[in-house]
């Protein structure tokens, strides 16, 4: 039986597991979909009630600050602008693949889920030519790949 979700426990701390230290593009693209996560995860619970916290309403926009986190990632990858928009898409992705599980589904195993995340490799090998930009892109593509696999699915 699945649980709700209880932010302040240990599942909710378990999200941190998406992210790594370090500046690479593996561990700076987890960094960025830890920070999206946790931000997704805080404001829908306590949105639905499931959490002690500020129960603000979501607001229009860019609720979650994914622009800011795409800015900074890009500033620190050097990124150019059109690398700066493909980053801020890409986060975009991974942030509404993640407010949508949450919200279909606020459960401790949803948490898993995004915790199981730091299991993947985040540096992929690439291919010759790649550029950093283009790494963190593959990670976050792959995050998204694995959020949107069934879990039910036989042979897991």
């Amino acid at each position: 039986m699945t649980q709700p979700v209880g932010i302040g426990g240990p599942r909710f701390n378990a999200i941190s597991a998406v992210g790594q230290t370090g500046t690479t593009p593996g561990a700076l693209a987890g960094q960025a979909m830890t920070t999206l996560a946790n931000r997704v995860a805080g404001t829908v619970t306590r949105a639905l009630g499931l959490a002690q916290g500020d129960r603000s309403p979501l607001q229009a926009g860019d609720a979650y600050g994914i622009e800011g986190v795409a800015r900074d990632l890009a500033a620190t990858l050097n990124a150019g602008p059109a690398d700066a928009g493909r980053l801020s898409r890409a986060l975009h992705d991974f942030t509404s693949e993640v407010a949508s599980l949450v919200a279909a589904s606020p459960t401790s195993d949803v948490l898993d889920r995004l915790s199981g995340l730091g299991n993947a490799p985040l540096d992929p090998d690439g291919r010759p030519g790649m550029s950093d930009s283009d790494k963190v892109i593959a990670t976050i593509d792959s995050a998204l790949f694995q959020l949107r696999e069934d879990p039910t699915r036989v042979g897991r």
